[in-house]
């Protein structure tokens, strides 16, 4: 796509959601935030671990959650390993009241993390990204083999911790529920958006329309039938109209919890995460479909750019 095309796409993508912004969106129910209460902290001895543990912290005082603590380290991953290793739950056991360290079982560090979920009944999951590597070494290149299997497999919300300057507390105030295609755990992510927000916080509903996304789709439509065409004006009012009941509903959530609340549609390159140089605190919020392919891989692509917090809801995950 050329640069003159590329702007026309976000021109009338901008000009079509303004005018669905401004819609009536008619009576709509609230949601019912959800809040965690059982938390598991994930540590790799990576840096992110200390950004992890203030984040455990700020949720058990802001909503007296129970916190489990889990030593994932590669390091301890071998049956017959018997060199001794440092205690590393010991900072998270005085960091954060209540917190109990949980046992590791044999195995790569996803394995260790998944088998502790199956054990243990959580609702919520911490896990520093890159996964056993420092963020300010990796960057964007790459979230991590653990990241990725846990983005198929992780059968509760997890929240992904990047940047060591974006604490959870501070990035509450303002919340951005990204979405790329209609998802059946949107709704549920939207309850977590709202359920963390701070008091006066900003919630947002992103619509992200993705070139690649857009070009595909046109592809294939135009190849069903000569005579027809997609343009981005439908391209864009399809997508909203799919949203119109979530974006009612977000609104109705906003005005009951005295939330600030906004949809913004824009174009894939524009949307959240802010670029690394930009010092903005905000936590991303993003529903995803295990089974899907496509979501996956935009979730996983959101994440590895992203120096912001990033809580992955999952809709299901597959036995």
């Amino acid at each position: 796509m050329s640069e003159s095309e590329s702007n026309e796409l976000d021109r009338d993508v901008d000009a079509s959601m303004r005018l669905f912004e401004k819609s009536q969106v008619g009576q709509a129910a609230a949601l019912s935030p959800i809040r965690p209460a059982r938390v598991m902290l994930v540590l790799d001895g990576s840096s992110q671990d200390q950004t992890a543990i203030t984040a455990a912290q700020y949720l058990r005082e802001a909503f007296n959650v129970e916190t489990l603590v889990l030593d994932a380290r590669e390091s301890l991953s071998v049956a017959d390993d018997t060199s001794p290793h440092d205690d590393i739950t010991s900072v998270v056991i005085e960091a954060v009241v209540g917190a109990r360290p949980i046992d590791r079982v044999h195995g790569d560090s996803y394995e260790a993390i998944l088998v502790a979920l199956v054990t243990h009944s959580v609702d919520l999951l911490i896990v520093p990204c890159p996964f056993g590597r420092d963020f300010q070494k990796v960057g964007t290149d790459s979230a991590g083999t653990v990241i990725d299997v846990l983005l198929s497999r992780c059968p509760c919300p997890m929240l992904v911790i990047r940047r060591d300057d974006q604490l959870l507390q501070k990035c509450v105030g303002e919340i951005a529920v990204v979405v790329g295609g209609e998802c059946d755990a949107e709704r549920k992510a939207a309850a977590w958006a709202f359920g963390l927000s701070a008091e006066r916080a900003t919630v947002t509903l992103n619509l992200v329309v993705e070139k690649e996304q857009y070009e595909n789709i046109r592809s294939i439509v135009e190849a069903l039938s000569d005579d027809t065409k997609l343009d981005t004006q439908a391209f864009a009012d399809a997508l909203a109209k799919t949203h119109q009941s979530l974006h009612a509903t977000m609104a109705k959530t906003a005005s009951e919890m005295g939330r600030s609340y906004y949809l913004r549609p824009q174009a894939g390159e524009v949307a959240p995460p802010n670029p690394l140089q930009d010092q903005t605190q905000k936590l991303l919020v993003m529903p995803i479909e295990v089974d899907d392919r496509f979501a996956q891989g935009f979730v996983q692509d959101r994440i590895r750019r992203s120096p912001h917090p990033v809580l992955v809801v999952p809709s299901h995950v597959p036995q």
